[in-house]
């Protein structure tokens, strides 16, 4: 292998070919690491499992230290403790001891068209058969709930059982983002997975994400991740987030109307994939083809062609009192579902009913126009299509 090029190096002390791993797992932060998942899931695996660096891609020409400024310490009459951003390439061992590959790092500001090749071709070169991209979402849920996975993949087949928790919608790129696009391309397998963490809480560390992404990694993957040291840090802040909770009532009431919407909205994510829709019941859509066909096929509506055209001419001498003066002249059809009554009155509103047409083609119109259905059952959303 090449030790270096115009973006990698590999670690000087590598054997010149590395032994292929199944799986790269990245993490390399995007739009912000909310709720620092990204950079405790990193820390949490340096501290648990053995490992050693690959390599790394050289980002003095690719980030903007301007705008991701790493910290600095100032001591009394120097300055120290600057450490040189890196994307870092390391190889990890689980505890069944089954080798991955780890990609973590800050978000580069250029060259992503470059950076993105390079991965590709060092994926290609080592073998890895998936790759994971790991990110984080700030979401308006409460920490009293569980932690929701946003999952999105390289082919639609990789994904049994999900419910999506958004539509269709544009926003800003980010590198993972991109990354995601460009695998799938090149015909690379990837799972994206985004553990979403409470808005009010995006700014310290939000360990409950970390476990429940690990989790979610564990069920594509199959590596075994500790988070033993994460559940015993998810426990105290919980315990500090109950205490402030008590003390405040304002922070109790956010949390109570958060838990509202969440319980309102949310849908467990099944065995297979499931989605609630909008439909009339059984009794509904009964009702009305009964009413349909009792419109068309009933003789004593012959009987009542007098009362008909009698309510239709009213009608048109009351102007919006079509509705009301059409249902009075159909007295066996009962009243409508609220689905359908809504249309119906929304259609005769506009309409112009002709006097010289007899009634037995106005019955005909009227319930034409109330069985019309412009797709209007469609499952809920998150955000708009």
């Amino acid at each position: 292998m090449n030790l270096s090029d115009d973006l990698f190096t590999w670690n000087p002390g590598m054997p010149d070919s590395v032994e292929p791993a199944a799986t790269l797992v990245v993490a390399v932060t995007g739009f912000s690491d909310v709720g620092h998942v990204q950079h405790v899931l990193t820390t949490n695996l340096e501290a648990e499992l053995p490992h050693q660096v690959l390599g790394e891609f050289d980002l003095d020409d690719l980030l903007d230290h301007r705008d991701s400024r790493a910290p600095i310490i100032f001591d009394i009459d120097h300055f120290e403790g600057y450490q040189r951003p890196g994307l870092t390439l390391s190889e990890f061992t689980d505890e069944n001891g089954e080798r991955f590959l780890l990609l973590t790092g800050p978000e580069p500001a250029l060259r992503w068209e470059g950076l993105t090749r390079r991965i590709i071709d060092l994926i290609e070169e080592l073998g890895i058969r998936q790759t994971i991209i790991t990110d984080s979402i700030p979401m308006a849920t409460p920490h009293t709930r569980p932690v929701q996975i946003t999952r999105w993949a390289s082919r639609p087949e990789m994904l049994v059982g999900n419910v999506p928790n958004f539509g269709k919608y544009q926003m800003p790129a980010s590198f993972p983002a991109v990354l995601s696009q460009r695998l799938a391309e090149t015909g690379h397998d990837y799972v994206g997975l985004a553990a979403s963490v409470p808005h009010y809480l995006s700014e310290m560390d939000y360990p409950d994400a970390t476990r429940t992404l690990i989790g979610a990694i564990h069920q594509v993957t199959g590596l075994s991740l500790p988070t033993h040291g994460l559940a015993v840090a998810a426990g105290a802040i919980r315990a500090e987030l109950a205490n402030q909770v008590a003390q405040s009532e304002e922070l109790g009431q956010m949390l109570s109307a958060l838990e509202q919407q969440y319980d309102s909205t949310t849908v467990e994510q099944p065995a297979l994939e499931s989605r609630h829709v909008d439909v009339p019941s059984a009794d509904a859509i009964g009702a009305e083809v009964e009413d349909f066909l009792r419109s068309i096929d009933d003789p004593s509506d012959e009987s009542d062609e007098t009362t008909t055209t009698a309510a239709a001419d009213n009608a048109n001498s009351n102007g919006d009192g079509n509705s009301a003066e059409d249902s009075n002249a159909h007295p066996a059809q009962g009243p409508a579902p609220s689905q359908f009554s809504d249309r119906r009155s929304e259609s005769d509103d506009g309409s112009q009913i002709d006097r010289d047409v007899d009634a037995q083609a106005r019955r005909g119109r009227m319930t034409s126009d109330s069985d019309s259905d412009d797709s209007t059952y469609h499952p809920r959303r998150g955000t708009t299509e």
